[in-house]
């Protein structure tokens, strides 16, 4: 079987999953779509397939299997909803959205229609979080930290908080995904955050830094830090976790150190998440079967509410019981 796949928003994130895509002899990119012709025809051109400026038009007269979704979260509307209800399989990159109302009626067009779901946490796709995951397991968790502090992405959409849903939402949120899948589900956050430092950046009104208390159904308590004013100094993506044996740090992306009394030994990562994240979709559509994909459009859902719980919490200065 050839799956047949059209891609929504053919910037940066719209090619790095069409490079994935083009190493896979059962794909074939059938369809571009963008607001902006020249990108939806550059990708075209590149898979000879048809450019579109309007994804309801390429749905309509498209024959596609599976529909690659990557538009900034604030400017989604129905892409995911029309295609659940043809039968097109999804693909969206995070966040999904900025807001539970339309998340909660996208994920419920795609259970009636009984698709094949993903979301773009690539990161729990990674090796060495396979083995980070067991390796908790037999253990009891404490306390963690996590940090996404860096600068601001190239892209003029991110400095509008309408439109990206403020660093928690769009950069952080790969954090706090990898906390729910390590320790289970947030019940209530705390969050603080403040502003003054980043000046004279055009239509820039996005918090500076954050820090996020997370209080999690089984007891884990965890503190969550963003931040995206580092210029000069050195960025900080990753998790530290507090065992009674061991310390454990995620480098985002890239290795799993654990330390002890007796030994530290470091894990590398060896594969592409993000090519197995890919490849685990397709995989999921030529199989018919939901349950393949690490990360479902369901269970995103839940991560990306834990998130704006942390945004409410900031803007109303109290702890955020999180509704799901």
């Amino acid at each position: 079987m050839i799956v047949k796949v059209g891609i929504v928003g053919c910037g940066g994130i719209g090619n790095w999953h069409a490079g994935h895509l083009e190493q896979m002899d059962d794909v074939k990119i059938t369809a571009t779509c963008d607001i902006i012709p020249e990108r939806a025809e550059r990708l075209a051109k590149r898979f000879g397939a048809t450019p579109y400026t309007a994804h309801l038009d390429m749905y309509e007269k498209e024959d596609l299997d599976a529909v690659f979704i990557g538009i900034p979260p604030g400017s989604h509307t129905d892409e995911e909803i029309v295609a659940a209800k043809k039968g097109i399989h999804i693909f969206v990159e995070k966040p999904m959205a900025v807001s539970m109302e339309l998340a909660h009626k996208v994920n419920d067009t795609i259970e009636k229609a009984g698709i094949v779901s993903a979301v773009g946490f690539q990161t729990r796709y990674l090796d060495v979080m396979d083995n980070l995951v067991s390796f908790l397991k037999s253990r009891q968790v404490g306390l963690f930290t996590g940090a996404f502090v860096g600068g601001i992405p190239p892209v003029p959409w991110w400095r509008v908080k309408k439109e990206s849903g403020g660093q928690i939402v769009e950069q952080c949120i790969h954090i706090f995904d990898l906390a729910r899948l390590l320790f289970g589900e947030v019940t209530t956050v705390y969050s603080q955050a403040g502003k003054g430092i980043m000046q004279g950046i055009e239509n820039y009104d996005v918090e500076d830094y954050s820090s996020t208390m997370l209080t999690f159904e089984n007891g884990v308590v965890g503190n969550i830090i963003t931040g995206d004013y580092l210029k000069g100094a050195v960025p900080r993506n990753g998790l530290e976790i507090y065992c009674e044996d061991a310390r454990v740090e995620y480098i985002m992306g890239q290795a799993v150190r654990y330390s002890s009394r007796q030994s530290i030994r470091e894990e590398k990562r060896a594969i592409d998440p993000g090519m197995r994240s890919d490849r685990t979709f397709i995989n999921a559509v030529k199989a018919n079967d939901p349950t393949m994909v690490r990360s479902p459009y369901k269970d995103a859902l839940r991560t990306l509410a834990v998130t704006l719980a942390a945004n409410e919490s900031f803007a109303s200065n109290r702890p955020i019981e999180v509704e799901y």
